[in-house]
């Protein structure tokens, strides 16, 4: 099972404070073993589970075992509590009672075979409010689980906001988060794979506004990355940066005073033209279920075979998208199967920049860079930045310094990876010192892979790669 770690009660009012507890009306549990507990005890049992008194709630279970189903006014189970406050212990505790969790409770506990279980049985689910405040995605983002990816393989609505909850959309959920670690990786996943960062929110407190509650330059910058409006206004008037200065947040104010200055994310590429730089021309397929498309994306990371056969009885499919937002050549081009995005280069696909990059396709790389300088910032799928490609399409050293030619940035990141995280990955010794002798941070802490961070000299150690391992430090990396 796995918990988010400790986090403080959401300052938003969508948790209860302890001192609430004792006055609040809470609803019968079910499946009681004594069945002796009153009211008070069931307050007292909220109070412990909340403040992560793992041996009371522990002695109180053992009197009575129909506590681990208690809930609050707004219908959270104690095991949706305790998760919200990060106490892993608790809801262990909870859970060994035999306690069958729903499908919310299910994503926190990253209990994946109950999760499709209830979502194959009851689908409509994955959309509706839960007592959490939202959908299932939206306690994933607000609380911290790292499946996203199953939720959306679902085809749950990334900006869903069910009536009666919390007004908010996964995304903005995901600032109310205490982990300011987990609000930046939750808010890049979910607005790299499909969620809109300038989607409807209650009182119009937009992503941007709430990035600027937080005091994060981080997510003051990712969000704008994504695309944020600067200019989007909450229900009393103010833009973020009005916010920021009501605040007393002056670096916030100061970096909002010329958004347009920010750095943007830029896919014109995406979808423009072919290897033959032709318009592409997208096939219609909204009558395609979601699961035959993701089946044609799924193999593009890795299997040619099967990717031919499904072109092969529907070429359309070339265009598959997954419910992650990624294109079928755009699977293949992160992994640098080559023979695949050539595949789907022949049935038409698009070929972007990031691409091209992953293909080694220097002539495609210099048209696009040529045309339009502002591509260095191209986000490939899941928010995967040029540089990344240099070295996922096989470590191309030419390749970087081409890249470096046009002013593509050495350490471009994503949840704090960058490409030389990745050479430690695919072990690329060579590439890696390109890197670092050409201004790479040889201490970034990346969160791609986990929510504790790993810089490049802890990756090294940990995959016993002794020679990149000397070769950080030789360049100063210390941890």
């Amino acid at each position: 099972m796995h918990v988010s770690r400790r986090r403080a009660l959401s300052s938003a009012g969508l948790f209860l404070t302890l001192s609430a507890l004792s006055s609040v009306p809470f609803a019968r549990a079910s499946s009681p073993r004594k069945g002796r507990a009153t009211r008070a005890d069931r307050e007292a049992f909220l109070a412990a589970v909340v403040a992560g008194d793992h041996e009371r709630v522990r002695r109180m279970l053992d009197d009575d075992a129909s506590l681990a189903r208690t809930t609050d006014a707004a219908g959270r189970s104690a095991f949706v509590l305790a998760s919200l406050a990060g106490h892993e212990e608790v809801a262990e505790a909870l859970r060994a009672t035999g306690l069958e969790l729903d499908l919310v409770e299910a994503v926190l506990a990253s209990d994946w075979e109950r999760f499709e279980a209830l979502a194959d049985a009851h689908p409509e689910r994955l959309d509706e409010l839960h007592p959490i405040g939202g959908t299932p995605l939206y306690g994933a983002a607000l609380v911290g689980s790292l499946g996203f990816w199953r939720l959306r393989s679902y085809g749950t609505d990334p900006d869903r906001v069910p009536a009666g909850g919390s007004g908010f959309t996964p995304a903005r959920g995901a600032l109310e988060s205490a982990s300011p670690v987990w609000a930046r990786i939750a808010l890049t996943d979910l607005c790299a794979n499909g969620s809109d960062v300038n989607a409807p929110q209650r009182g119009g407190d937009s992503v941007l506004h709430g990035a600027v509650r937080r005091r994060d330059e981080t997510l003051v910058r990712l969000a704008i990355r994504k695309g944020a409006n600067a200019e989007a206004r909450d229900e009393q008037g103010r833009t973020a940066r009005d916010l920021a200065t009501e605040l007393g947040w002056e670096a916030g104010a100061r970096l909002l005073a010329e958004p347009a200055r920010l750095a943007r994310d830029n896919r014109s590429s995406r979808f423009a033209l072919n290897a033959q730089r032709e318009p592409v021309e997208r096939a219609d397929l909204s009558g395609v279920p979601l699961e035959q498309q993701r089946r044609v994306t799924s193999n593009s990371h890795f299997n040619l075979k099967v990717v031919r056969e499904l072109l092969a009885e529907d070429p359309r499919l070339v265009f598959s998208i997954s419910g992650d937002d990624e294109l079928a050549i755009e699977a293949c081009a992160h992994t640098g199967a080559r023979d695949v995005i050539r595949c789907h280069l022949d049935h038409g696909a698009p070929l972007s920049l990031p691409t091209a990059v992953s293909l080694g396709d220097m002539d495609s790389v210099d048209f696009w860079l040529e045309r339009d300088p502002s591509l260095i910032h191209e986000r490939g799928a899941h928010d995967m930045p040029v540089m990344w490609y240099a070295v996922l399409g096989g470590g191309s050293v030419e390749m970087a310094e081409r890249l470096a030619l046009y002013d593509v940035p050495v350490d471009q990141e994503s949840r704090g990876g960058t490409a030389l995280h990745w050479c430690v990955k695919r072990r690329d010794a060579e590439l890696a010192e390109w890197l670092l002798e050409h201004g790479a941070d040889p201490e970034p802490v990346s969160y791609v892979w986990s929510r504790t961070g790993e810089t490049p000299l802890a990756l090294a150690l940990a995959e016993g790669e002794a020679k990149l391992a000397g070769l950080l430090r030789a360049k100063g990396a210390t941890r």
